[in-house]
């Protein structure tokens, strides 16, 4: 490498463009700063305010400046996680870099010379940046701008980038090098623990009973819990348990005008629904506890979809710490004092009635509610600095973040250890299932270098539990249920926990292997291969998801498993118990024959000729293992088990 590595890998341009709608060359420059092999773009310049005083050559507050880039080498193919919506990320492959979907928030391409380059937009200290493609072949852009009038100057970091073989280390040190470039406070997932209340069962009331959620629909759920023996430890009480005036008399017939009036109503009071809880939430909350489950609770950042009403209890509580926007809704304030005085006075009601946890919807509204009143970084750094501050101190950071996969918020949370991956779960839809473990493994591979990764609740009872439950095994973060009243299906959950309701949780985030980043398993014929680490061994779950529903094939092989390494080890499948010995890089085929197909290998190092599985009726059977002293296992929980010894496998009961 040259020490201007940018240009030796890229020919590019850099345009400003003014709110005239009058685009600028030359007057804005990118340069780089290096940590190792990772190169640090800014952009810097000044607009020219000699010909128009009136402000319009101001940068635009979408479009402000555009970095044109066209790599000097060929690509072969690449993946994009961009935000194809307000709140969620997707994977997009392709092999034109024209074809880069906008709002890409990660690149991963792969070069005709088998290496890797990896390209990481930021969000700065004024400015954000996303990445699209551009207008002509293996041409792509990056986006610089601020969402704010009146900018005329920008000295900023961009993106982050580097060349390598090894992806997920190279995503994992542009990470880094971005973080300790903008000297930023944010903990990455190495540096943050993991809630001991998300080690067990969870259940939430959204899918259950939805907006009509009441305390005695919550009671009659626990109890059925009790009589099936389901060891939940924790409950979300849900959209919306609070006081909604605008519901009051309104009826819908299904789910889109159930959304539909939800949208268009606004927060009365954020003490619980009369109604639906007479108790208050205080005493449902109590009465959930007398079940041994501990409770979190769903709040948006808006107070509700609507915003706040301003003739309600909530404005007359939280005025002084919100703001109008132009189309009339009120939100807290984004100011950090006012964003932790707003957030303080709800937490605080919160766990005065005995909330344990709380989980933050509606994140990514950055745009909608605060474009134009200060630049997309302050704002968001301000707003999240607020919030993560109040949350801290009430919840000591146990905090769910929701619907907020947009980079803004990605890079101005500091200590939140969990983030949701995925659109809601939504049950009986086959088509939904492969869109949502593309969602949650792909956008895994960014967010899962801040956060553990939620991937939603589901259902016991759903037609494809089997899969939706192995994908929580794999996942590496929170277990919960969203079952409808008497529709729990205590067996589909054995698997997953022990008696107690502990989850054998893998030992970090869940992503795809190495040889499926750039390969789209819904049309090119490929299984999707998940990959994630338990105890020392590697764990990989194999999914047909083409959607023409035809036979597909995967290389097996514990070298696809990022930090496993062994000279001799098993591969045991979870479904068959067929295993094979394998050694270094070595693989077999599997073929699965339709969408329904599914399998889970477990890589467990081979140390004189003896191998522990763990117990056999578990996922992650590793983690069911609490020590192994020679040929000797000792198990965490007594159940069905299986080893490995001198070249036989041996099950016992």
């Amino acid at each position: 490498m040259t020490d201007n590595m940018f240009e030796k890998l890229f020919e590019s341009a850099v345009t400003a463009n003014t709110c005239s709608g009058k685009s600028e060359k030359n007057r804005f420059k990118t340069y780089e700063a290096r940590r190792g092999d990772t190169c640090m773009v800014f952009v810097r310049g000044m607009t020219d305010k000699t010909w128009e005083e009136s402000g319009n050559s101001s940068l635009d507050p979408d479009s402000g400046i555009v970095i044109t880039m066209k790599p000097k080498e060929t690509a072969e193919s690449f993946v994009a996680v961009y935000r194809y919506c307000e709140f969620w990320n997707e994977p997009r492959f392709g092999n034109d870099l024209k074809t880069v979907p906008d709002e890409t928030q990660l690149l991963i391409v792969k070069k005709t010379d088998g290496k890797y380059m990896v390209m990481l937009p930021v969000c700065g200290e004024r400015f954000k940046c996303v990445l699209n493609g551009g207008e002509s072949s293996n041409e792509f852009s990056a986006r610089v701008f601020a969402w704010k009038n009146n900018i005329f100057s920008c000295d900023d970091l961009a993106f982050v980038f580097t060349e390598g073989d090894n992806p997920f280390e190279m995503i994992k040190s542009c990470v880094k090098s971005a973080l300790e470039t903008m000297n930023s406070p944010i903990k990455t997932i190495d540096e943050k623990t993991y809630p001991q209340i998300f080690e067990y069962l969870g259940w939430c009331t959204w899918d259950s009973m939805q907006i009509r959620v009441s305390e005695d629909g919550i009671m009659e759920k626990c109890k059925e819990f009790r009589q099936k023996s389901v060891p939940v430890k924790w409950a979300i009480i849900d959209d919306m348990w609070a006081h909604i005036k605008d519901f009051y008399g309104q009826t819908y017939a299904d789910f889109d005008e159930m959304v539909d009036m939800m949208h268009r109503s606004a927060l009365y009071d954020f003490e619980a629904d009369p109604i639906r809880f007479p108790h208050g939430l205080k005493g449902c909350i109590s009465k959930i506890k007398d079940y041994g489950i501990k409770v979190g609770m769903w709040y948006p950042t808006t107070g509700y979809w609507r915003g706040i009403d301003k003739y309600g209890a909530a404005y007359a509580k939280l005025k002084d710490y919100l703001i109008e926007t132009e189309n009339g809704y009120v939100v807290p304030d984004w100011r950090r004092e006012k964003s932790y005085m707003y957030y303080a006075a709800i937490f605080d009601f919160f766990k005065k009635c005995g909330a344990d946890f709380v989980k933050i919807d509606n994140q990514s509204m950055t745009r909608r509610y605060y474009k134009g009143l200060e630049s997309a970084g302050r704002v968001a750094r301000e707003y999240h600095g607020g919030l993560e501050a109040a949350a801290g101190e009430y919840f000591d950071s146990c905090m769910i973040n929701c619907m907020g996969t947009a980079s803004e918020d990605m890079w101005n949370r500091t200590v939140s250890p969990i983030t949701r991956v995925s659109g809601d779960f939504l049950p009986e839809n086959r088509e939904w299932f492969a869109h949502h473990v593309m969602q949650c493994s792909y956008t895994s591979l960014l967010m899962g270098q801040f956060y553990f990764c939620d991937w939603d609740m589901w259902w016991t009872d759903d037609g494809q539990n089997r899969k939706n439950s192995l994908m929580r095994a794999i996942s590496g973060g929170p277990v919960y249920i969203s079952d409808k009243i008497g529709r729990t299906e205590a067996k589909i959950l054995e698997p997953l926990m022990f008696d107690d309701g502990r989850i054998l949780r893998c030992d970090r985030v869940c992503t795809p292997t190495e040889d499926c980043l750039t390969v789209n398993p819904t049309t090119d014929g490929k299984a999707l291969k998940l990959q994630n680490i338990a105890n020392g061994c590697g764990i990989m779950a194999v999914l047909n998801i083409d959607e023409k529903d035809r036979p597909v094939s995967a290389g097996i092989s514990g070298a696809n498993v990022c930090g496993f390494a062994a000279d001799e080890y098993l591969a045991y499948e979870y479904f068959s118990k067929e295993h094979r010995v394998l050694r270094g890089n070595k693989s077999f085929n599997a073929e699965l024959k339709n969408n329904d197909d599914c399998r889970l290998y477990i890589f467990v190092p081979i140390r004189d000729g003896f191998a522990p599985i763990g117990r056999t009726d578990k996922f992650i059977a590793p983690k069911s293992v609490e020590y192994v002293c020679g040929k000797q296992i000792k198990l965490i929980e007594d159940g069905p088990y299986a080893y490995f010894d001198n070249g036989e496998m041996h099950f016992e009961d």
